[in-house]
């Protein structure tokens, strides 16, 4: 497992500019005030340059904006535009129209008619066309919602960092199996209880000791690296330590499921096929490494050198975490 230096080096160059706040997607909300009356609402991320947001607009052939708009004029961070159609409930799309690029930001627009439950479409950053069904059945909500979970993962650095640490602690396969088995399940409390509503953390806490846990987690591999000496309680029970770390980290999930939403009608598999996504992304995430790390045990420059890149790696997750923890702190002076 030393060899996992090689993935944290190349991440320590990006850990800057990561705020957890990237992972909220542009969300897009469609309300059916009468018959053929629609008024279109948007909130973007305030982590594009100004001028440089979306312009977000309702596309269908009977429908025209009822105000004096210029088509392709970015929209702001938070707007709102009216749309009157020649019938009524017509399926339309949304088009989301990136002066340079999309910089991997999500969309998820909800389409709330004037009888029915909402309809909710989540789409990663490759799509700029979204087509609204006028109902979501059960297929489309679990791909959706599975599609999500994988994407949030993967795209959650803090969160994979974690997952390495406990990697490096868990040394053999074994203990690593069981690791990370006990933080699934830690996490998958805590996303539930906080999706539903039952209990939840400030975010910007949660956020703050996710950051904690990396360093901690961080500090106490370079500690036994460098003393060597008798296991600490991390190092002899890192399920223990992983589902208590869990727990913490099920919030940090939560967070951008409650900015997604879940279905009215579908709220508890939206939730499963959420979490599902996560540890179907977690588990890319470990195979990966661990292929990452066979490959490079064959490159004898690593070999001889591993002690010093270790020692590289580990340090440098504890810039990251440092640098998150200072900069997650800021909300609470």
């Amino acid at each position: 497992m030393r060899l996992i230096f090689i993935w944290l080096t190349l991440l320590a160059i990006y850990c800057p500019p990561l705020m957890a706040d990237e992972a909220r997607p542009v969300y897009v909300e469609i309300i059916e005030q009468q018959d053929s009356q629609y008024l279109l609402k948007w909130k973007i991320p305030p982590v594009m340059p100004d001028r440089q947001e979306p312009a977000i607009e309702l596309r269908h052939s009977n429908c025209g904006s009822a105000e004096n708009h210029v088509s392709g004029r970015p929209a702001g961070l938070v707007g709102r535009r009216l749309y009157v159609c020649d019938q009524p409930s017509p399926a339309f799309s949304i088009q989301l129209s990136y002066p340079l690029s999309n910089p991997a930001l999500t969309s998820l627009v909800v389409f709330k008619p004037l009888v029915g439950d909402p309809v909710q479409v989540f789409s990663g950053p490759e799509k700029n066309i979204i087509e609204m069904p006028l109902g979501s059945s059960a297929n489309d909500v679990a791909k959706q919602y599975t599609v999500a979970g994988i994407e949030h993962i993967l795209i959650g650095t803090d969160h994979l960092l974690f997952v390495v640490c406990l990697m490096m602690i868990a040394g053999s396969f074994k203990r690593l199996i069981l690791t990370v088995t006990g933080f699934t399940l830690a996490h998958s409390i805590t996303l539930s209880l906080a999706t539903l509503d039952i209990f939840r953390l400030p975010t910007e806490l949660v956020e703050l000791l996710i950051a904690l846990s990396i360093l901690l987690l961080a500090a106490e591999i370079m500690k036994h690296r460098r003393d060597g000496g008798p296991e600490s309680f991390t190092w002899r029970y890192p399920v223990t330590v992983s589902s208590v770390f869990g727990l913490l980290h099920g919030f940090g999930f939560a967070v951008v499921l409650q900015e997604l939403g879940l279905p009215a009608s579908m709220k508890v598999q939206a939730l499963l096929f959420f979490n599902i996504g996560v540890e179907l992304g977690q588990l890319v995430f470990i195979v990966a490494v661990l292929a990452l790390v066979a490959s490079a045990t064959r490159l004898s420059i690593f070999t001889r050198h591993r002690d010093q890149f270790g020692d590289a790696g580990v340090y440098a997750i504890g810039i990251c975490s440092a640098y998150w923890l200072f900069e997650r702190s800021v909300f609470f002076i």
